[in-house]
């Protein structure tokens, strides 16, 4: 019998069957035990480019055929040889029904039920649910981007106050086996107060995206920089000496001293950095570790600001 034939179930509810399948959108495929394929609906027919002149097909000779001139499943790995292998332990190993989705070169998406019957016959039967799969992927870009906004500080993209907490969070609960030194540190934009008053919040604005722009290049790729609020900013730094950190940071606030925002105006603005670092125990409350880098901080302004300065 040929897969392209119209006559396939006879007559009676066979040829209802065959009628309707011969219209519709389903796509419908029969594989004899020697996994030859005997019936394709009208929809497979045309995902699979038959027209009746292919003669004698199997299920791996329809897989390569496709696969070489670029239509039908998507083949991720590339390789269609091991594709057809894995594929026929799945599809042949006991009788019964499996479920699983299809991803078409095309760009089409098809739920698949196939069921492979005692007597060695195999059936397939493909809806299309790539409407679904689209409301699908919209719905989890606009969960990502939610997650985004809800992590991120919107002014200069650094992640915001909730998110590094969090991963400050994360590396105190680290297990004992992965205790490590870790160091925090807190910055705060020097007079920036003044900046907002005699420029405008917009110069401010700007001031504070050129020091985020800055953080992201000085720090290393292991520490953590977010905005916690205004112009003060925490650094998580694990794995990390107190010394080391103090080279971080010390290189991050003459970085700042570099610097030369222009404002709308063509003002040109400087601007410095003060720090205050403490070197943070594994299951500290974050209270406390926040209060002493706090201490440090005030310590660099109460000394004339644009200085780094520890407490332990």
């Amino acid at each position: 019998m040929s897969p392209a034939g119209a006559e396939q179930f006879g007559f009676g509810p066979a040829e209802a069957l065959c009628r309707a399948f011969a219209q519709g959108s389903l796509l419908v495929a029969t594989y004899d035990p020697d996994d030859v394929l005997q019936y394709a609906s009208a929809a497979f027919r045309k995902a699979f480019r038959l027209d009746g002149s292919e003669g004698v097909l199997t299920f791996a000779d329809l897989i390569l055929r496709s696969a070489q001139a670029g239509f039908g499943p998507r083949i991720d790995s590339g390789d269609v040889a091991t594709f057809i292998a894995k594929t026929q332990l799945r599809r042949r190993s006991r009788p019964g029904q499996r479920f699983f989705t299809t991803d078409m070169i095309d760009g089409s998406w098809y739920w698949m039920t196939e069921t492979l019957l005692d007597d060695g016959w195999l059936v397939l039967v493909g809806s299309e649910i790539s409407p679904l799969k689209e409301t699908e992927r919209l719905l989890a870009a606009a969960h990502e981007m939610a997650v985004y906004e809800a992590t991120t500080d919107a002014l200069t993209g650094l992640p915001n106050r909730r998110k590094i907490l969090a991963c400050l969070r994360s590396a105190l609960a680290a297990p004992l086996s992965e205790q490590m030194p870790m160091v925090i540190a807190l910055l705060d934009l020097d007079m920036f107060k003044n900046i907002n008053d005699e420029h405008g919040h917009l110069a401010g604005d700007a001031v504070l995206c050129d020091f985020a722009n800055l953080a992201r290049n000085l720090v290393r790729r292991s520490d953590v920089i977010g905005r916690i609020g205004g112009e003060e900013f925490l650094i998580v730094m694990p794995h990390t000496t107190v010394h080391d950190a103090l080279l971080v940071i010390e290189r991050l606030r003459e970085g700042a001293l570099g610097r030369e925002v222009i404002t709308a105006d063509g003002t040109q603005l400087r601007y410095s950095v003060s720090a205050g670092i403490t070197q943070v125990s594994t299951r500290e409350n974050i209270d406390d570790a926040f209060e002493r880098a706090d201490r440090a901080l005030y310590k660099s302004k109460r000394l004339g600001r644009n200085r780094v300065s520890l407490e332990i």
